[in-house]
């Protein structure tokens, strides 16, 4: 690949690869630049809110990014164009399209997330940090970097592998009518929407029940079952078809006490692959997850919230965000023996996640959270499966209720 050094950088681009590769915002995409080839993914790699959240982008369209930014720089045709990712002045747009090319840096050019954030720290105005799917005010910050070094850790544990990642099964098992479901950990954590006693809910739109999870959960080694919303189907569903069943309530958009973690710690280090789900498999769901990852592998919180999202989108909410940053000394503690923690540490410590964690700036849980984390945010998995369901609906004119 030659470098193009006929053409100074256009002024307020964001220089990725030296005379190559730029990545530039404004108010309209850039023109007559001679030898430059310029590209677009805002209408193309789109987020699907849940309310006000608008990313990071989910792991398919960050593969998708990825690898097609790759062939670009790889084909002969440009090879002496400087390539520009373009986007526009939106804030969200901004932030997402920030992050891809930042998940290309730690992906493809193997950048550790803070090399890969460095040429985006000066750029302004500042981007805009995510927030979560809950309805309401969000005073929690979830930073591109926060994903970044999510998605960085979770390479290095080889949670994901660009040249192994399946695409196809990824986004058809994302979908409401496939399953709703995602794996956070592989062959370790599948988040899934709760389970229901019909193939159709109240509404008339299309459910999963525990025998349609069966084939696909034998298939992915799942040995058990967590649920933790309110019983919407008969566990001896799941049980007499081979696959334990286990029971943790609590209420809908709230935290788990001390000894709900421990039992579901319990539960999850005794068994192979486990199955979580409350009603809608994101924020009860996630945080218990979160939990065991933090106590084994001493992920830092806010890099975990970083890379579930990424994974499935709109996980971890409300209070739990917080709750977690306030339970990680805690769980790292619970896990100084842990064997898992002895045998990856060496990988942590490439990542600097001691420093990381050491670095954690805790704010306060705001007064409508706590509140939340005590009595819980009624109905609020019920929205999220709804706006879940209006979205894909929206985006395949072929699904039927």
């Amino acid at each position: 690949m030659q470098p193009n050094q006929n053409q100074a950088p256009i002024p307020g681009s964001v220089e990725i690869i030296k005379d190559k590769l730029y990545w530039i915002s404004d108010r309209q995409a850039p023109r007559n630049q001679p030898n430059a080839f310029y590209f677009c993914i805002d209408q193309d790699l789109v987020y699907e809110p849940f309310f006000a959240d608008f990313g990071p982008l989910n792991l398919g369209h960050t593969y998708r990014f990825v690898t097609e930014l790759e062939k670009l720089l790889s084909d002969r045709t440009y090879q002496q164009y400087a390539i520009y990712h373009y986007t526009s002045l939106d804030s969200a747009k901004r932030a997402n399209a920030a992050y891809l090319m930042g998940a290309f840096q730690v992906i493809i050019l193997k950048l550790s997330a803070d090399d890969a954030w460095k040429p985006f720290q000066s750029v302004k105005p500042a981007f805009q940090d995510f927030r979560d799917a809950s309805y309401g005010q969000c005073t929690y910050k979830c930073t591109i970097l926060h994903c970044l070094r999510g998605l960085e850790y979770a390479i290095k544990l080889k949670w994901f592998d660009v040249r192994k990642f399946n695409l196809r099964d990824y986004e058809f098992y994302e979908r409401v009518e496939n399953g709703d479901l995602n794996w956070i950990v592989p062959n370790k954590f599948i988040a899934f929407s709760g389970p229901s006693a019909t193939q159709k809910d109240a509404d008339g739109n299309r459910t999963f029940t525990p025998e349609e999870y069966v084939p696909i959960f034998k298939q992915f080694g799942v040995t058990c079952v967590v649920r933790l919303n309110k019983k919407a189907y008969e566990e001896q569903r799941f049980i007499k078809n081979g696959i334990k069943h286990e029971e943790i309530y609590f209420l809908d958009g709230s935290v788990p006490g001390d000894d709900k973690i421990l039992r579901f710690l319990e539960i999850a280090e005794k068994e192979n692959v486990v199955a979580v789900h409350c009603k809608a498999g994101l924020g009860r769901t996630g945080t218990l997850i979160a939990a065991y990852v933090i106590k084994h592998y001493r992920f830092p919180a806010p890099d975990f919230i970083g890379w579930i999202r990424i994974c499935r989108p709109g996980s971890i909410l409300g209070p739990q965000q917080i709750f977690l940053l306030q339970k990680q000394n805690w769980l790292i503690s619970l896990g100084k023996d842990s064997q898992i923690w002895n045998q990856v540490k060496q990988i942590a410590a490439e990542v600097n996640i001691e420093k990381r964690l050491k670095d954690l700036q805790l704010g306060p849980m705001s007064e409508a959270d706590k509140s939340k984390a005590e009595k819980g945010d009624q109905d609020q998995a019920q929205t999220l499966n709804k706006a879940k369901l209006m979205n894909q609906t929206s985006n395949s004119p072929g699904l039927k209720k």
